[in-house]
């Protein structure tokens, strides 16, 4: 054995000596070309197309509750939305309106085809729509006849259609699905085009789990945080901020109690808020990237001596009067400032932290979903008793809302939103306060 091991070790320094200079050199070019394929592969990547992600998302879904950016990627439904929040051909090519807006007839377009490969007609259409009779003419000519006119009905069929959950006609398909129980831990969806060639969504209940996933190299992208923890100190890491315009926080009044019965003191007590700097500030319930969107209207900017001049003489300065904001556990620092700015007007205000929304409410700080188009009946329409959580009651607000749903022209439409903003920030049942921020990080 000793001789074995004394032959081995004079053969490798025999060798080693007769291509000492071969071997060093293929060493050093394997070392080199080791640093070129690690610091290429990205561009690499970039340029054939083939880039994976891994991107982390807070929350808990299931099939039948996927984020609506997924759903858009995995499919579209017989139309799609523009910037503006206007109806655009999708499934379909076209339509026809006719009837005063009570009749639309949709033409699906030809040789459209499921990720199954199976060919996609009227006869896959399974939209619920209240007090809508759906008659499907043929495989391509789809009518649908409504009760009353209703001329959002083309946004509302941008809902993404998709069969046996996860089976869809957009660019991604999905070719993966894993569960966590009755949730979804990751899906992943390829590429049909030329973006990426895969990407895989993992789920995370909370931001401490998201984060830590990060840090560990399980994502390589952090999706729609509301914070970024201390992540902008970690080296390599880019942080991209938005404004998100699809929703507004705002400070909800009860107007069933007496205390808010009159505008002035809600105007007071908008006048007695103080600035947001960081954010961009929401003035009306309307996104101000829709073609609805108006800006001529009221102005609440922080005014102490107004909101003193007028609080100070309410019941709400009383020794006895107290005001309570309830909000969530997220929005928690912004409700106490908002009450600490209060207090200083001589209220008393205390804050409770909900989990769940309490219609019992005095007022409440959250945020509320923008819908795409200008069209706010469920929220303000005095008859929407599940969804108009202000209880606000104005016929001159409800004539606007009936008129705007019905009114085909766009310009007459804009009018009517335009006065409908107006007037309804003048009443104010909510402050509006700004839009949040959405954060993405990014590993570089």
């Amino acid at each position: 054995m000793r001789r074995r091991l004394q032959y081995a070790f004079l053969f490798v320094s025999v060798f080693f000596k007769k291509h000492r200079k071969e071997l060093i050199l293929t060493a050093l070019s394997g070392f080199f070309m080791t640093l070129f394929l690690i610091q290429a592969y990205p561009l690499m990547i970039n340029i054939t197309g083939q880039k994976r992600l891994k991107i982390g998302i807070i929350g808990k879904v299931r099939e039948t509750s996927l984020p609506d950016f997924i759903q858009k990627q995995i499919s579209f439904g017989l139309t799609s939305l523009n910037a503006e929040g206007e109806a655009i051909p999708a499934a379909a090519s076209s339509w026809d309106i006719t009837d005063n807006a009570k009749t639309y007839t949709f033409h699906i377009r030809k040789n459209l085809l499921w990720h199954d490969g199976k060919e996609f007609t009227t006869q896959d259409i399974n939209y619920k729509l209240k007090d809508a009779e759906i008659t499907k003419l043929d495989d391509y000519t789809l009518k649908i006849s409504l009760k009353d006119p209703y001329v959002i009905l083309p946004v509302i069929l941008s809902q993404p259609m998709i069969k046996d959950g996860t089976i869809g006609l957009g660019g991604y398909k999905v070719v993966r699905l894993d569960y966590d129980g009755e949730s979804i831990a990751q899906i992943s969806l390829q590429s049909l085009l030329a973006d990426y060639s895969s990407i895989t969504y993992k789920f995370y209940p909370n931001i401490n789990q998201a984060v830590l996933a990060f840090k560990l190299g399980e994502v390589n992208v952090l999706k729609d945080l509301v914070t970024f923890d201390n992540l902008d100190m970690w080296p390599m890491v880019k942080i991209n901020k938005t404004s998100d315009y699809n929703r507004f926080v705002g400070l909800f009044f009860n107007l069933d109690n007496p205390m808010f019965k009159v505008k002035e003191i809600r105007q007071a007590l908008a006048y007695g808020l103080p600035e947001f700097d960081d954010f961009d500030k929401a003035f009306t319930p309307i996104s101000p990237l829709s073609w609805g969107y108006s800006k001529n209207v009221r102005l609440y900017n922080s005014d102490p001596d107004a909101a003193a001049k007028i609080l100070s003489k309410s019941p709400l300065a009383t020794t006895s009067s107290v005001l309570t904001i309830s909000t969530y556990p997220s929005y928690v620092a912004l409700a106490e400032e908002i009450a600490e700015s209060w207090n200083k007007f001589g209220l008393t205000v205390k804050v409770k932290v909900e989990n769940s929304f309490d219609s019992s409410y005095q007022i409440f700080l959250m945020s509320q979903l923008i819908p795409p188009d200008p069209d706010q009946y469920s929220y303000w329409q005095s008859t929407q008793e599940n969804t108009n959580i202000t209880h606000y009651n104005n016929p001159k607000i409800d004539k606007l809302l009936e008129e705007g749903r019905k009114t085909l022209d766009k310009t007459a439409r804009k009018k009517i939103y335009f006065d409908f903003q107006r007037y309804l920030v003048d009443d104010l049942p909510v402050i509006f306060l700004y839009y949040p921020k959405l954060y993405q990080i990014e590993r570089t």
